[in-house]
């Protein structure tokens, strides 16, 4: 007789990871999944948890776990689905957008609560939360990338020309409006980013800048420290799976704090960790000779993972100091970069290319980046550029700073290559820094450095989400004043229009031919120096099931679980 082995493994597994009956005093049932810790590491350091003040991707992983939006990602095709929102209805004009929420969900149970019960999330929660961003204040950081010139009436309520936000509308505890300045291809996105999780009046009354209270499937838990983040199970968490299971599986999450992604390497193949996002690139070779066998082991005993990434390393001029505020400076220190070099030899190929295009990686369909006529090495057009802005031979030139963040010797190995290329071919003399990247992106947010090692992982699935950066019409007219996302400080009239207009099309073909317009101005002004599009090796435990690793990193930790021996 023959057996459908693939229905029959089907049938195993679902028994297998079935629904247990509810324990005593918990109305939702328990899935066979349940338990385990899921352990991976960064090598940022964690400056905030608080929704409106995150800068690092490492910061928004975290926060995302512990809070959660009214929608968030797929995380295998990055496009909006259901969170807090049971559902929205979007108007036939694109403009107004009707939210409905889930019914049930309630914020963690916290001592700044009456009885220490979190209370039920409704609307009046998310007007608090959009007010919030719209609120002009130090921990606010958010507004310019999220409401400003999207919601009608966010702009008034910003510069306090107006009490309340004209596009926002109660319709009753569970439903509310959004009247859209102009129909928005990105809008639902952005409302995914954990900048715009929904949060609690009391809650931020009470912890300001250092609240970790939110609605998310995952506690922030006391026994964290800078070097280890810990989170636990939410038991009142809202969330269940196709069977009726509640969320999350895990019980612990733990985010370890490292100083080098050497030493991540080192943990994960001691079977510490379960995940790395960034073999050290000197490492990638041996790494794959050493486990050969575990990767094409049936079943693998852990997975590694090469793919193109929403992610572009940079480095940022700071455009309003001298000599960096002449165009034709910032052009022959781009010219005088060879960037194959970077990637083939400092890199080993850990890369996906040189970026000689522009600063939005090729990984979004239909925007080509290609047509950007970028910067290669010409050692003769940087020499004479040099020249043309006063510095002939290099002589005269004040010596270079570069902030960098350590945590990778992949920055400091750049940073000594780059050092090296702009002595050899422009007689530059450049001095480097690294620094915790909370100290290097405050100096960095408040000018304090003539160049930058940046890079940017997309907030969501749009070449926006780069561009969005050098926005100029918010940059602080005192020098040293904060100044978020564009931290170049850049201004030009003619890339805010491209940019504004790439942005507010609701075709795609005429948004990507706008932000085309926008990044050639872009690349044109020599505003950074673009380096390489990324490809990191990513290295996972096979024990690891439900979590999809994506070009964004953007990780959802609800469903994710660890097989059981």
């Amino acid at each position: 007789m023959n057996f459908n082995i693939s229905a029959i493994s089907l049938a195993l597994s679902l028994l297998a990871f079935s629904c247990k009956n509810a324990p005593e005093g918990s109305e939702k049932k328990q899935s066979e999944k349940n338990g385990a810790t899921f352990t991976m590491a960064e090598t940022n350091e964690i400056g905030t948890l608080y929704p409106l003040s995150i800068t690092s991707q490492a910061e928004g992983l975290i926060t995302s776990q512990i809070h959660e939006g009214l929608v968030k990602l797929n995380p295998k095709t990055l496009e909006p689905v259901s969170g807090i929102a049971q559902k929205w209805e979007v108007s036939n004009d694109g403009k107004l957008i009707t939210f409905h929420l889930k019914k049930g969900v309630h914020f963690q149970d916290d001592k700044c609560y009456p009885n220490g019960t979190g209370p039920e999330l409704t609307s009046k929660d998310v007007k608090y939360t959009f007010e919030l961003l719209c609120t002009k204040s130090e921990t606010n950081l958010q507004f310019e990338s999220t409401l400003k010139d999207r919601l009608a009436g966010a702009n008034e309520f910003h510069d306090k020309s107006a009490k309340s936000i004209s596009g926002f509308k109660i319709i009753d505890d569970y439903s509310f409006s959004l009247t859209l300045s102009r129909p928005s291809l990105s809008f639902l996105k952005i409302l995914a980013n954990p900048t715009m999780a929904i949060v609690n009046e009391t809650a931020v009354k009470a912890y300001g800048k250092d609240l970790k209270n939110g609605a998310g499937a995952f506690i922030y838990d006391a026994s964290s420290t800078k070097e280890k983040i810990v989170l636990i199970k939410n038991p009142n968490y809202y969330g269940t799976d196709s069977a009726g299971c509640a969320l999350p599986y895990l019980d612990t999450v733990v985010v370890k704090i490292l100083p080098s992604i050497e030493e991540g390497l080192s943990l994960f193949e001691n079977q510490q960790l379960d995940l790395i996002n960034t073999l050290p690139s000197l490492r990638v070779k041996d790494v794959v000779e050493k486990n050969l066998q575990e990767f094409i082991s049936h079943p693998p005993k852990s997975l590694l993972q090469r793919e193109p990434e929403m992610i572009s390393q940079f480095y940022i001029f700071n455009t309003k100091q001298a000599p960096y505020d002449n165009q034709n400076v910032r052009k022959a220190i781009n010219y005088a970069i060879d960037r194959n070099k970077l990637v083939d030899n400092v890199l080993k190929g850990q890369a996906i290319g040189p970026a000689i295009y522009g600063i939005t990686p090729n990984t979004f369909k239909d925007y080509d980046i290609t047509q950007i006529n970028g910067y290669d090495l010409d050692v003769k057009k940087a020499k004479q550029l040099l020249s043309d802005a006063g510095f002939p031979g290099g002589i005269g030139f004040p010596e270079m700073k570069i902030l960098i963040n350590s945590g990778s010797s992949r920055n400091s190995s750049v940073a000594v290559e780059i050092q090296k290329q702009l002595k050899e071919n422009l007689n530059i003399n450049v001095i480097f820094e690294a620094l915790p990247n909370v100290q290097k992106y405050d100096l960095q947010m408040h000018g304090k450095s003539d160049v930058y090692r940046d890079g940017w992982v997309a907030d969501y699935a749009s070449p926006e989400a780069f561009l969005s950066l050098f926005v100029g019409d918010a940059v602080p007219k005192e020098m040293y004043a904060a100044s978020f996302p564009n931290t170049a400080r850049y201004q030009n009239a003619k890339y805010d229009e491209c940019f504004k207009k790439g942005r507010d099309f609701n075709s795609k073909d005429s948004s990507y031919h706008y932000f085309l317009m926008a990044e050639q101005l872009l690349i044109n002004d020599a505003v950074v120096i673009p380096l390489w599009y990324e490809g990191s090796y990513r290295l996972m435990t096979n024990k690891v099931k439900g979590l999809s690793l994506n070009a964004m990193h953007y990780y959802d930790l609800t469903k994710v679980y660890k097989e059981k021996k």
